[in-house]
């Protein structure tokens, strides 16, 4: 390795976060939601419309468990539907208002959660760490 302290600490990184993140999910996710279906009105929430194609790659499923979780959702008002307007064969899907509102509830939660755990010298740090964010999306997840 070349780096082995960058690979090392961007290792730890992931795992810290994806394991927070979990953590923070079990506690906001509504009760009549599925992991799964709670994971794409996530999905939804910060990069919508998007088609069903777009879904499954993110959440590593095939097309058809996608459709039938989308269709779960769709049912329980979660979701709405539209043709693409490039492609009328397409269907793009994005959030209902009721799961706009239950993602802004669980998001609100979730930063409250985040905040309540910050020393007061995290919060005053907190436009460093709010610029390292950035960094890390520039650089290593290019978005």
């Amino acid at each position: 390795m070349q780096h082995p302290h960058f690979f090392n600490e961007f290792v730890a990184f992931a795992s810290t976060f994806s394991e927070l993140k979990h953590d923070l999910m079990s506690k906001v996710k509504p009760p009549e939601l599925t992991t799964l279906q709670y994971l794409i009105l996530e999905q939804l929430a910060v990069s919508e419309p998007l088609t069903p194609s777009e879904i499954a790659d993110c959440q590593h499923m095939s097309l058809p468990n996608v459709s039938r979780e989308l269709k779960k959702l769709y049912e329980k008002q979660f979701i709405d539907k539209e043709e693409d307007r490039d492609d009328k064969r397409k269907q793009v899907i994005m959030l209902s208002d009721k799961g706009r509102t239950c993602m802004n509830e669980a998001f609100q939660h979730i930063e409250r959660m985040i905040i309540d755990s910050l020393s007061p010298s995290d919060i005053e740090q907190m436009d460093d760490i709010v610029q390292a964010l950035r960094l890390l999306n520039q650089t290593i997840f290019k978005k």
